[in-house]
């Protein structure tokens, strides 16, 4: 049997080693592969609480213009269960041209 461990929320030891690390599910859906130079930053906060909030109560739209956080983005529900409905319907969906990625 192999040895399996958390460490700061990521899974170690020999299985887990060739995969993604796995989270525990949480109301912050955090999204990739956003358009950086197409839209300005208020431009897409409004576009993506308008997306999002289909599916829920959203709290907040976190997106950075930063070097680091440029084409990501962070929105935060209201609950678990909205996050987890919202990341499982925008798998592949189309946002300004460029497909949307979620973890």
């Amino acid at each position: 049997m192999a040895a399996v461990a958390m460490k700061g929320g990521k899974v170690t030891g020999s299985k887990a080693s060739s995969k993604a690390p796995t989270f525990p599910p949480n109301q912050t859906l955090y999204i990739t592969n956003l358009p950086s130079s197409k839209i300005q930053k208020s431009d897409l906060r409004v576009a993506l609480y308008t997306l999002f909030s289909t599916y829920g109560p959203v709290l907040d739209v976190v997106a950075l213009r930063t070097m680091k956080m440029r084409g990501q983005a962070h929105i935060v529900f209201r609950d678990i269960e909205t996050a987890t409905q919202a990341m499982r319907a925008i798998q592949g969906m189309e946002f300004f041209g460029q497909e949307i990625v979620s973890d």
